[in-house]
């Protein structure tokens, strides 16, 4: 067979370059149901077709080949090919039954036809009009490695939405609620924008908004990493930082100018869901014909509703699976719920475009399993995804298992976001480190490995109650720079330093329309806690810490807060504060002086 394909190929070389001319010509021309174009159209139907076979070079993808074709047109209803291909003959025959269930019918002809122009005018044009003219149409990868690694033999796929222009699955929602709003003649020369979002979807908001030279405000919480922040800001958007309900802010922004300001809302706009249905699901039906599995996040709910419902008007017996991180109860109604670092997706809350009944099924995914498994799609398959495609990812594998799949079964896992998002976070060994997701390196210095408890720390940082004020803070740090939050009961809370009241003080939260006001200094002291606070507990799952890992940790951070775990590991009681000057002072004395001279 494979010699066969080969003489195929060879027969068939120089029809690439004249589908091509063909698919320019008919771009120039446009589509058109004038009878005069359909022979062009025919022609370049038959020389896709055939094109498409000859390229690919194996009987499998041909046959994938010619359905697709099919499916994009329309016939897939008439004519299914099922049975395996063996011969030279029973592949033309094929080929040219494809190419005569689409000349026999004018509607299918156009069908095709504007087939070959999108995929003409995506890859062969070379001057576009707006950067906007690539949001969707994202690849569909077949991963190589990480089935095999994890004892798999079914086919997975990444649909790699994280190459869409603003770097995520948002851009489409985005793109679509603007066109919307615009249509629903709601933007006009002074509107405004606002969005509440976790960061991707103000991200392609803050995209549009910018292209059409439009104010825009971002409000998201503070859990979200630095990137999205700065890339928002870049973009001209104005972000608001909140611990309160980024939704409940923005509509106090927008109602403050309901004629002035458009909320999209992602949480509530049915084009979140419409756009999905409408291009992703039929991107992945075009590539694949046939998907038994679909694996995504939920955060709006928009990716899952939107493409899990086109996917399952075409391959019913699909099964839709929703990867959930361990914490959030929107699918997982009986887990416990609690803080994740995971971003985007998850939550406690329903969004009203969420349609639950698609799902049917989900896998809880561990913060760790999530950041350890989009590392090792990044450095296995060379997808540079984010840390929600690793939940999306490990949640697929969790499901083929579970569900037995095989070889000749397909799972299509959306991979929402890229690396770009989290740079400062699990890209990051150190921070990896931080949360006990890696261990750090190996090294032979005589302190490396020493434990935390050999460290004589001289300084006494205050330990004060949650319901302290700033001012209170600062009068119990004096000299210090950190005061340690706790609880009534002692448990931790927190830790406010007085350079973080120094940044708050800088950047105030700053409503449109309101003017900056001073700190105020009798703010309750956990409105300003430290916002990304490391702690290492002595007892923690990794055993007692080493100087080695509180050192690697001190390289992201100013100070480290230890403690020990309590009541089931739910609870941290904080002991001591450690700054890198405690450390240093360590290695300085356990050095061998000599041997560093020596060298």
């Amino acid at each position: 067979m494979a010699e066969t394909l080969e003489d195929l190929s060879t027969m068939l070389e120089h029809l690439n370059s004249v589908s091509q001319r063909v698919s320019l010509k008919l771009n120039i021309q446009l589509v058109s149901e004038d009878e005069s174009l359909q022979p062009v159209c025919v022609a370049s139907v038959d020389i896709w077709i055939l094109s498409v076979v000859a390229s690919e070079g194996s009987a499998e993808i041909a046959q994938r080949a010619m359905e697709r074709a099919m499916l994009a047109t329309g016939t897939m209803k008439q004519r299914v090919y099922s049975s395996p291909i063996n011969s030279k003959e029973e592949l033309t025959e094929r080929v040219l039954g494809v190419a005569n269930d689409i000349r026999n019918d004018p509607e299918m002809i156009r069908r095709a036809t504007q087939q070959i122009v999108l995929r003409a005018t995506i890859y062969a044009q070379r001057v576009n009009n707006s950067i906007l003219d690539f949001v969707g149409n994202t690849p569909l990868i077949k991963l190589n490695t990480i089935p095999k690694d994890h004892g798999l033999t079914c086919e997975i796929y990444a649909k790699c939405e994280f190459m869409n222009p603003g770097g995520s699955s948002k851009d489409r929602i985005a793109l679509a609620m603007v066109r919307d709003a615009e249509s629903g003649n709601y933007i006009h020369e002074d509107t405004e924008f606002v969005e509440p979002t976790s960061g991707n979807t103000g991200i392609g908001v803050a995209f549009n908004a910018a292209l059409l030279d439009k104010k825009c405000y971002i409000v998201m919480g503070e859990k979200n990493s630095s990137e999205k922040v700065n890339t928002m800001k870049i973009l001209g958007s104005e972000v608001i930082l909140t611990r309160k309900s980024s939704t409940e802010i923005a509509r106090q922004i927008k109602d403050a100018r309901p004629d002035k300001v458009v909320m999209l809302d992602q949480f509530e706009n049915s084009v979140n869901p419409k756009i999905h249905y409408n291009t992703t699901g039929v991107e992945i039906i075009e590539a694949l014909g046939k998907v038994d599995m679909l694996v995504c996040g939920a955060g709006t709910g928009g990716t899952v509703t939107g493409t899990g419902n086109r996917i399952k008007e075409k391959c019913p017996k699909c099964t839709v699976i929703v990867a959930e991180p361990e914490g959030s109860t929107m699918f997982n109604v009986n887990g416990k719920k609690h803080p994740f670092l995971v971003e985007g997706i998850g939550g406690s809350t329903v969004p009203i475009v969420l349609d639950k009944s698609v799902v049917d099924d989900f896998e809880v995914v561990t913060d760790e399993e999530s950041f350890l498994m989009a590392r090792e799609v990044i450095q296995k398959e060379g997808l540079l995804c984010g840390g929600s495609s690793g939940t999306a990812m490990a949640a697929a594998i969790k499901a083929a298992r579970r569900h037995n799949l095989g070889a000749g079964h397909r799972i299509v896992v959306v991979l929402p976001d890229g690396i770009r998002n989290y740079m400062t976070k699990f890209v990051t060994n150190q921070w990896m480190e931080a949360h006990l997701f890696m261990n750090p390196p190996e090294h032979s210095m005589r302190w490396w490995n020493h434990p935390i408890t050999n460290l004589k720390l001289t300084h006494v940082y205050p330990i004060i109650i949650d319901d302290f004020t700033c001012a209170e803070a600062i009068e119990a740090m004096k000299s210090e720079n950190v005061a340690i939050v706790v609880n009534g009961g002692g448990w931790f809370v927190g830790a406010v330093s007085k350079d973080y009241l120094r940044h708050s003080a800088t950047n105030p939260t700053k409503l449109p329309d309101q003017k900056s006001e001073d700190f105020n200094f009798n703010d309750p002291v956990t409105m300003h806690l430290v916002k990304d606070c490391y702690t290492l507990a002595k007892n923690g799952k990794k055993g007692m810490p080493t100087i080695g890992r509180l050192s690697r940790i001190l390289d992201i951070t100013s100070f480290v807060v230890i403690g020990q775990k309590e009541i089931d590991e739910d609870h941290f009681k904080p002991e001591s504060v450690v700054t890198a000057d405690d450390v240093l002072e360590y290695i300085y004395l356990h050095t061998d002086k000599q041997s560093s001279a020596g060298n």
